[in-house]
């Protein structure tokens, strides 16, 4: 039995919809995020991606720029798409395209990774090639799968939306940290990566599929800046006049920042705490177990609280949590050896579980306040602008290489955990959520949402 909703503007999520339509759409929306995130685990760009191009290359600032290319790819594509985009009713084929393209470059990454075993320098370009293709197909796919997003899932829900696919992909992707962990113990390094990337590709597919398969509702055109420079121009605009958009984008920059710090922790522990190839998958376990295990909390205090204390949250927690990876560092064998090294990685470990646990609270947060605090009529550009100008801070892993190869690790998690601080500062000043009474999709088809019972 469908549930009446009333009708709402093209800018207010969770369009009105059927019960049962909105309830299948959120569960799928879930589930590809869960499937997703598992895939990713075996091509973590935090730990596998380091490793294994530690083994191409001895530059840490190209080891940081790579490190970075799944962020930037996501982000900076966007200021091109969205003027093209927004002039469809419907979202998903972009979607679609790019997941097709995006599945496909790293699968022949896999299959290229044993036969050029030998050849380090091909091998390396040919990461680079395919990654980057991989990495910047998000971006085209993101604009729709955003916007999607935003009409499937009602304002009230997004918090829970992005809690349960973080939950459930964590968990999944702790799994495929148990997986890694086994795998990079065999002695065939072309073997190992090929298992690795070749079940990322597979698993990352299917997630793609799953939300393929979500009934998007046709809205009202509403085109952004007709050009990227137009567009551009807008977005200098509300960088200088919106201290909201300024706020948004300086908090979620502090993840850029924990992103600069997370891999040069893991080559830290690995090659300087000689911990060993096996220490990364003890790492991106640590990491994703926090990440799980935090969502338990991040979505009551989200239901609660609301969005801005997640991000009050993580921003605080990230830059502790990096000067707290300095100090580890200082009181180690590298620099006072007042701890083992054993005892160290063992800390820094700790430090990366709670460094996933801040990186999920600084998820659902951005992403629930990116679609809320959006202007009347404006979301789809006004998610690509930030989304933009959060493109450029993706290259903070490249600074923090150089950073790394001319000074050391430690300099680097200090320095940057200082920064974080201005993060901190413009999350506390982020508005409250202002939902309106219209957005809400009433008491009953909510519940629907979380107990699957029909009316």
């Amino acid at each position: 039995m469908s549930v009446r909703t009333p009708r709402r503007s093209a800018r207010q999520t969770g369009a009105a919809e059927p019960g049962s339509t909105l309830r299948r759409n959120f569960r799928l929306g879930v589930l590809n995020g869960a499937i997703y995130q598992g895939g990713e685990g075996f091509i973590d760009s935090g730990t596998v991606i380091p490793v294994f191009l530690s083994q191409l290359t001895s530059s840490n600032a190209l080891i940081g720029f790579s490190t970075a290319l799944s962020d930037m790819g996501w982000l900076l594509p966007q200021l091109f798409v969205a003027p093209w985009a927004s002039r469809y009713p419907r979202q998903m084929w972009l979607y679609r395209r790019a997941a097709l393209v995006r599945g496909g470059a790293i699968a022949l990454l896999a299959a290229l990774i044993w036969p050029l075993g030998d050849h380090p320098a091909a091998l390396l370009a040919v990461f680079l090639v395919c990654y980057s293709i991989y990495s910047f197909g998000a971006g085209f796919g993101g604009v729709a799968f955003m916007e999607v997003v935003a009409r499937t899932v009602p304002r009230e829900r997004l918090g829970s939306f992005w809690a349960l696919r973080m939950f459930w992909g964590g968990t999944l992707a702790a799994c495929a940290g148990l997986v890694v962990r086994q795998v990079l113990r065999l002695e065939d390094p072309g073997l190992k990566y090929t298992i690795l990337f070749g079940l990322g590709a597979v698993i990352c597919s299917t997630g793609y599929s799953l939300f393929a398969g979500i009934r998007e509702p046709a809205a009202p055109v509403t085109p952004t800046a007709e050009t990227p420079l137009a567009l551009l121009r807008e977005g200098f605009g509300l960088l200088h006049g919106d201290a909201t958009f300024r706020r948004l984008l300086m908090s979620r920059a502090v993840l850029s920042i924990w992103f600069t710090v997370s891999p040069f922790m893991v080559l830290f522990a690995v090659r300087d705490l000689a911990g060993g190839p096996r220490a990364a998958g003890t790492f991106l376990m640590s990491r994703v177990v926090g990440y799980v295990l935090a969502n338990l909390a991040w979505h009551p205090i989200s239901q609660r609280y609301g969005n801005r204390a997640l991000m009050r949250i993580a921003t605080l927690a990230t830059s502790v949590l990096a000067l707290a990876a300095s100090g580890v560092a200082f009181v180690s064998p590298w620099s006072r050896g007042w701890i083992t090294a054993g005892a160290a990685v063992t800390a820094l470990e700790l430090i990366a579980f709670l460094g996933g646990g801040a990186h999920s609270a600084l998820l659902i947060g951005y992403s629930s306040l990116v679609i809320e605090l959006a202007p009347a009529g404006g979301r789809q550009s006004f998610v690509s602008l930030v989304n933009t100008f959060l493109g450029p801070t993706m290259l903070l892993p490249v600074l923090g290489g150089a950073l790394v190869d001319a000074v050391n690790a430690p300099v680097l998690f200090a320095l940057f955990g200082l920064v974080g601080f201005l993060g901190f500062r413009a999350a506390t000043k982020l508005p409250r959520t202002r939902p309106t009474p219209e957005a809400a999709i009433g008491p009953r088809a909510a519940a629907e949402l979380v107990t699957g019972d029909e009316p």
